[in-house]
């Protein structure tokens, strides 16, 4: 397996952990039997942690495409590399660390931690331009 394979299907897991950590969060705040039923009743949370946690959602999934797209045509394209393989790393561990400091209010740190992922998609897009 191909280093850009593994940080496809890293990525992927990392997707199901933000979606478990918003539903944790709200699960906590709601109950499990508002949970589990209809919603009928729902009414909004003004949680700070729950609004955070569906911010770097947002953030992740729109990052998370443009990676995942890269990810596959620099192994069908065969540019797969030394400069792809860091790039897909470098943009899968700045997005693990950019979920707790979001979550616990970051700002300095998560900034860079966005910055250093967008780097790594550079990264793995330079190949596919020569």
């Amino acid at each position: 397996m191909t280093p850009e394979t593994s940080v496809f299907a890293l990525t992927v897991v990392l997707g199901f952990v933000h979606i478990l950590v918003c539903d944790v969060i709200q699960t906590r705040i709601h109950g499990v039997r508002e949970m589990v039923g209809a919603r009928d009743s729902f009414r909004p949370a003004d949680n700070v942690y729950l609004g955070r946690a569906r911010r770097a959602n947002d953030n992740f999934r729109e990052t998370a495409p443009w990676a995942l797209g890269l990810l596959i045509m620099v192994q069908v394209a065969e540019v797969s590399g030394t400069v792809t393989a860091a790039g897909a790393w470098l943009y899968l561990i700045a997005r693990v660390v950019y979920l707790p400091m979001y979550l616990f209010g970051v700002p300095w740190l998560r900034t860079l931690a966005w910055t250093i992922s967008l780097l790594g998609i550079a990264m793995m897009l330079v190949p596919l331009l020569r």
